[in-house]
């Protein structure tokens, strides 16, 4: 589980100049490339994520218990018991 908290103090690492890496932290390469590369857009993209970042975090953990529930099922063993015909010497 990602943790907003966490993702407040990525979000703060902007002022050393490392502007949107609370992005990749939820999950957003496109955009934390983006974020990265033109400084937070210009910082207007920084300000504004003070307010999208709880839902960025909600998100990315609702993503990762859909992926994690769907690895779960498909990660069950499936038991098969091969009969063969009579006489073939399987039971």
């Amino acid at each position: 589980m990602k943790s907003t908290g966490a993702a407040y103090v990525l979000w703060a690492l902007c002022i050393f100049g490392l502007c949107g890496i609370h992005r990749f932290y939820a999950g957003k390469v496109l955009t934390g490339i983006i974020w990265l590369f033109t400084f937070g857009l210009q910082g207007f993209g920084q300000l504004i994520d003070l307010v999208l970042i709880p839902g960025m975090i909600t998100n990315a953990n609702l993503r990762f218990a859909a992926f994690d529930g769907a690895r779960q099922n498909v990660n069950q063993n499936v038991v098969v018991n091969v009969v063969g015909p009579p006489g073939s010497g399987r039971p």
